[in-house]
């Protein structure tokens, strides 16, 4: 390309590059001129104004009812409860041991087997040596009892010759040391004829309880020495609760005491015994151990299953009592938004109320309005929402669905407001109230 060329391409692109410039000059500055009319007109203004009123949002504004679920504040007798939470652990447990030296020649049992105490083997070391030492005791028990007899009759013997005065006093004590000797002799050999007949037994070894494998330690022709370890058992029909119990609480806690216990994985509730209360614990955490003994339920609850103890901290009391869902828990405080019966027919309104939580149970809280207007409000019958008070706000028109889904409070507009009464049960079923019949 020419040197000529390339400046008419120069040219042209500055003079277009130029021109987009102007152009976006010009059309900024009829945008400004525009807004600044806008600005000055009273008509625009107001209808700006009148788009963010916050009278735009109220409840009235013809907005759709909100879908909520209530439940019912009642008043009942309550115990505060702590829980605790903790794990089943075995009543007890056995590591059992070869008491004699061989090798295993039967092991029936597996990791699950279950076992009857006394009467299931768990395995069998090979007794031949313990056997053939046993009839080698056997043999000379009667090789020591033969001799023995023989010497006994010449001490006889020389007891009638010393007594004549035919031998002396030393060869008669020394025939009586012979015959001692051999008795101790017969003595020994049938301590350890018993030693290996032991042996031999303890060659099975046997559950000493009722219960389960848990681990194996040795295999079928494994070599065993005395205090090798064979398989873990542990006892079954009763099992323990282990806790780890606050300081706080375990004063609360005593031998005897019988404590409801719920068993997470299976979601049943068992009443169990305390059975110890270990006064030493951790220095970090500051918990002291406590066994709770229950049956087993035929083997449904299992060792390391996780457990949940209700601890009870003080003695019963009349409280106001809503379901937990009914009540928001923020850093401000808590509330509970209770539905009003509104002036139409079947329409429902909502009202918060600041409470202060008293008690905690596991699924209830016992709860206390901090006003007049919420004691008022938030009374015995009442009804609290329990779902969908996420995003309520202060006269909100809701309705009120049953847990099947259909349609139990219908709202509807309200073009008056007057003083509102706790929505009743009757009026969540449709019924009139007297004020509405007249």
């Amino acid at each position: 390309m020419s040197s000529v060329k390339q400046r008419q391409t120069v040219l042209v692109g500055s003079v277009g590059l130029s021109a987009l410039l102007v152009g976006s000059l010009v059309g900024g500055l009829a945008m400004w001129r525009s807004a600044r009319e806008q600005m000055r007109d009273p008509a625009f203004l107001r209808m700006q104004l009148e788009s963010v009123s916050p009278e735009s949002d109220s409840p009235d504004a013809g907005s759709p009812p909100a879908l909520v679920r209530v439940g019912v504040a009642r008043r009942k007798a309550i115990q505060p409860q702590r829980p605790i939470i903790g794990r089943l652990v075995e009543v007890r447990k056995a590591t059992l041991a070869s008491e004699v030296t061989g090798k295993i020649v039967d092991l029936p049992v597996e990791e699950g087997t279950p076992v009857v105490a006394d009467k299931t083997v768990l395995a069998r070391i090979d007794d031949v040596w313990c056997s053939l030492a046993l009839e080698r005791c056997q043999t000379q028990e009667a090789s020591i009892a033969a001799r023995l007899d023989f010497e006994r009759l010449e001490l006889q013997r020389q007891q009638q010759l010393s007594d004549r005065g035919a031998i002396s006093q030393s060869e008669l004590q020394s025939k009586q040391a012979t015959v001692d000797e051999l008795e101790a002799s017969l003595a020994g050999c049938r301590i350890a004829q018993k030693e290996e007949g032991e042996r031999v037994q303890r060659s099975e070894i046997l559950a000493p309880f009722d219960g389960t494998v848990i681990a194996k330690h040795a295999e079928l022709g494994g070599h065993v020495l005395p205090g090798t370890p064979i398989v873990d058992i542990v006892s079954r029909g009763q099992v323990d609760a282990r806790l780890m119990v606050p300081e706080s609480v375990v004063n609360l806690v005593s031998l005897g005491q019988v404590l409801p216990i719920r068993v997470d994985p299976l979601g049943d509730e068992v009443q169990g015994k305390v059975v110890s209360v270990t006064p030493y614990g951790p220095t970090a955490s500051r918990t002291f151990p406590v066994r709770v003994r229950f049956d087993d339920q035929q083997g449904r609850l299992k060792v390391g299953m996780s457990v949940t103890a209700l601890i009870a901290m003080g003695p019963e009391r009349e409280a106001l009592v809503v379901s937990k869902d009914a009540v928001l828990v923020r850093p401000d405080g808590s509330t509970v938004w209770v539905a009003v019966a509104g002036e139409a027919e079947q329409a429902a309104e909502v009202q918060p109320v600041p409470v202060q939580i008293s008690a905690r149970m596991q699924q209830e809280y016992a709860v206390e309005p901090e006003t007049e207007r919420g004691r008022q409000l938030l009374a015995p019958g009442a009804q609290v929402v329990v779902e969908g008070a996420e995003r309520l706000m202060p006269g909100q028109q809701v309705r009120i669905v049953t847990l099947d889904g259909g349609p139990d409070e219908v709202a509807g507009p309200s073009r008056s407001r007057r003083q509102p009464r706790p929505i009743t049960p009757q009026d969540s079923a449709g019924g009139r109230t007297g004020d509405e019949e007249s």
